[in-house]
Formats: structure tokens, C-alpha cells, sequence
């Protein structure tokens, strides 16, 4: 079991029981007392639980007004639903949406992870022929009336909650298909580097479909940069292109093109000259 595995399932351990008891997570994870300690520890920086005698319990959230500040963008986001994220930063998504349909070309094979960046992307999509695999319940009916478009769903376990496949079932169909692009997002990009996603499962499955497809296009708003986030995906350095709305860290900017990403900030400025030029 991996470590961001089993930490995930103490996690769930405490937000089912409320407190963990170490000698129980050493039979439950199958490792050893100090594999399990140095877990907990690392939880307990993080912020996510408290130490206590022989385990750990869950940190209770206060609220913003008695903590002195306001819940971070990660622990919001990870409280959300798909139909919840839909809602948010709507004029970013859709900005993003549009400037991506220029790396999409007919005769594609192209893959749309489940994000709802993705789902902006697929409104978009005009009704060419594309073959297009997802694991997302609510992109497949957004292209069932696309004609020209072929529609591959990857099966797995579903989520009511995200409105998509997982699992070792959704990874299966990858391995089947010369994928040429995919077009993701993610949870955060950390200050190490890294993409995140706030559980493994859809950190696994990311993983697994970029080793799938020969270009990879990162599709993320300017709220989830160097914010943190749970399960590792990837080091940016192994993206193609970022397209995003906005990136106002310079130094970010200019290791991402050090490393090879090509970082597309489209503007609402570029929004209007696309329209008047159509």
C-alpha cells in the first residue's frame, strides 16, 4: 500500500469513528508502529488531525470568524460536488474552454478527464469528427447529440457525487487506444511542483491516463495555483501546455518555462477579439 494510500485511509478512518487508535491502523494498513507514527505525524502537520495517546483524533474546523481567517480553497473545494464546482469561477472555465478547442483538430483522439474544466471544454466541442474517451457520466450525454463525434465512456465504479467512473476498471480501455491528447485539470499546483487532486482514486486514474496520451494539456484557473491538495498526479514537467486565465506569480511562470511547459494565459481581452473576428 502506498503512502498517500494508506494515509488516505486513515483519513477515512477518522471522519467515519472520529479518532484512530495506532495498533488497529498497524493491523488495518498492514505495516509496522512506526510506519504508522510517522503518518500520523505527517497528518498532524498537515493540519488534519490531532495526536493524542496511543493514536489520533480529528481536528474539529472552526469557523472563520473564530480562527481569524477564512477556510482554505482546497478544503472547500474538496467539500464540493460536481453540480457545486460548475458554479464556480464560470467566466475563467469558459475563457479556457475556448482558447483549448485550438489544440483540438478533426480526426483526434482526444481524452476529457472528469473535471468540470473538461465538461466546459466538451460544451464547446463543435461536431466534427473527434473519437473521445472520458470517465464522465455528464460528458458523455453533453456529446450524445454531437453526430460526428464517437463517445467512449471508461466503466469503473461510479460517484454520484463527482458524476464519474473510477477505478481499476476505468484505467482497463486506456491500454486499447492510441490517444494523441488529454486535456485534465486538477486540485492545486503546489509550491512543489506537483499536481494534486484531493483523493488518490482520481489522482491514480490521472496518472494513468496521461501515460495513455502522447500530449498533455492542463487545463486550470488561476484559484489553484501553489494552494495545497492532497494525492499526487505529477511534477508540472510533465505537462505540454497549461492553459490558464491568469498567472500572476512570474517566478512560477518562468520555472514552468524553464521545464518545457508552454503556458497559454488567455485574457478576457482574447475572448473579445475571438468574437469579433468570428
Amino acid at each position: 500500500m502506498l503512502p498517500i494510500e494508506r494515509q488516505q485511509r486513515i483519513i477515512n478512518e477518522l471522519n467515519t469513528n472520529g479518532r484512530v487508535i495506532a495498533s488497529e491502523l498497524v493491523t488495518l494498513c498492514q505495516v509496522s508502529q512506526e510506519t504508522i507514527r510517522r503518518d500520523l505525524n505527517h497528518l498532524e502537520k498537515r493540519g488534519l488531525l490531532q495526536r493524542s495517546h496511543g493514536g489520533a483524533v480529528l481536528i474539529k474546523r472552526q469557523s472563520a470568524s473564530i480562527q481569524g481567517n477564512s477556510r482554505t480553497a482546497n478544503e472547500d473545494h474538496n467539500e464540493l460536488s460536481f453540480r457545486q464546482r460548475i458554479n464556480e469561477h464560470v467566466d475563467a472555465k469558459m475563457m479556457i474552454a475556448k482558447r483549448a478547442l485550438d489544440f483540438i483538430s478533426p480526426g483526434d483522439c482526444i481524452l476529457l478527464d472528469s473535471s468540470t474544466s473538461c465538461w466546459y471544454l466538451a460544451r464547446q466541442l463543435p461536431d466534427i469528427e473527434l473519437t473521445v474517451l472520458t470517465n464522465s457520466l455528464r460528458i458523455v450525454q453533453t456529446l450524445a447529440a454531437r453526430g460526428s463525434i464517437r463517445t467512449i465512456c471508461l466503466g469503473g465504479e461510479y460517484s454520484d457525487r463527482d458524476e464519474d467512473f473510477h477505478g481499476v476498471v476505468a484505467e482497463q480501455p486506456l491500454r486499447e487506444f492510441q490517444i494523441n491528447k488529454i486535456f485534465f485539470s486538477c486540485s492545486s499546483l503546489g509550491n512543489d511542483g506537483y499536481l494534486r487532486e484531493g483523493n488518490e482514486n482520481n489522482a491514480h486514474l490521472k496518472q494513468q491516463m496521461l501515460l495513455a496520451a502522447e500530449r498533455k494539456h492542463l487545463l486550470m484557473d488561476g484559484s489553484k495555483f501553489l494552494r495545497p491538495s492532497f494525492a499526487r498526479i505529477c511534477h508540472y514537467r510533465d505537462v505540454d501546455f497549461l492553459i490558464t486565465d491568469q498567472l500572476k506569480d512570474k517566478e512560477l511562470e518562468q520555472e514552468l518555462a524553464w521545464n518545457g511547459v508552454n503556458v497559454i494565459v488567455c485574457s478576457q481581452r482574447f475572448q473579445s477579439m475571438q468574437l469579433i473576428k468570428n
